[in-house]
């Protein structure tokens, strides 16, 4: 079995992943800035420090990384933090591939935003131009930080949809309103929402894995308004759903630029993913949130 190293890998996608491919007998580690544990090592790539004695047998390198997009407002000093947790660690990798002689493969998040959200109906391919927003942007550069390992190892780029967890991620706080009895559309309601159950993503990844995949893939099951996955919500908890819907303006002044994410959308297609034999556990919007809310 490989040698993988996780960068991340203390994350909510990076636990399940960590503990699925140890299970099929895969040899992992993992990066930490605060190391617990034998199979975790200590780096800190804001000021280039790392454990060397992790490098030497790694065949496959994942970086995980990336703050949280929907945390925080987007500030200067935001935007500063969301683009070195990317591309600074992608960066910071690529600069010590020479401690690593085994490489064969590098793996890199990255998100299904790139494309923008001026074309709602449009169904994205990977092949499809990157967007024009500063979103859009930021995943363009990340993934060109992921393609400086390109010259001579394969490298996959995996563009995440938003993630069905209950421990993390966008999920908690959507259910928040839904859980109290005010669940509500934002804005017009009709914008698409990629999503994926996150088992199905620790899925994807492995698969990328076993399969030595190259190149960009959109890691979504489905895109569903934001009318529907609030309103599946609702039904699956027992819950009512509100009207009207909150207002975009109340969004804007709650969020700043960041609303954007979440009043615009965008559809995407898992076709290229599906063609390498990949299926998923959860392709529905119902059962799949049934699933992670038992």
């Amino acid at each position: 079995m490989k040698n993988i190293l996780i960068a991340g890998g203390t994350g909510m996608i990076g636990q399940r992943l960590v503990d699925s491919l140890k299970s099929k007998g895969y040899s992992v580690k993992i990066l930490s800035r605060s190391p617990k544990g034998k199979d975790q090592f200590f780096w800190n790539p804001t000021s280039k420090e790392i454990d060397e004695s992790c490098l030497s047998d790694v065949e496959v390198l994942i970086n995980l990384s990336g703050a949280g997009i929907a945390d925080k407002r987007w500030t200067a000093k935001r935007k500063e933090e969301l683009v070195n947790s990317r591309i600074g660690t992608n960066s910071f990798l690529f600069s010590i591939v020479s401690k690593m002689p085994h490489l064969k493969h590098f793996i890199s998040s990255s998100g299904i935003n790139c494309y923008g959200y001026k074309e709602d109906a449009r169904v994205h391919l990977e092949s499809d131009p990157f967007g024009t927003d500063w979103l859009s942007g930021l995943v363009q550069e990340w993934e060109k930080s992921a393609d400086l390992f390109g010259g001579h190892y394969k490298v996959a780029k995996i563009r995440t949809a938003v993630v069905f967890d209950k421990t993390g991620g966008a999920l908690p706080r959507m259910l928040g309103p839904v859980k109290m009895g005010i669940g509500s559309a934002l804005g017009s309601g009709t914008q698409n929402m990629p999503w994926i159950h996150a088992v199905d993503l620790v899925r994807l990844f492995e698969h990328v894995i076993e399969k030595e995949l190259i190149g960009a893939y959109n890691a979504l099951a489905s895109s569903d308004t934001n009318k529907e996955v609030t309103r599946t919500m609702a039904e699956v908890l027992k819950k009512p759903f509100w009207f009207p819907a909150v207002p975009a303006f109340i969004m804007k002044l709650l969020f700043g630029e960041m609303a954007s994410v979440l009043l615009l959308g965008l559809k995407a297609s898992n076709e290229k993913i599906k063609a390498t034999q990949f299926s998923f556990q959860f392709p529905e919007l119902k059962g799949a949130l049934k699933d992670v809310l038992k």
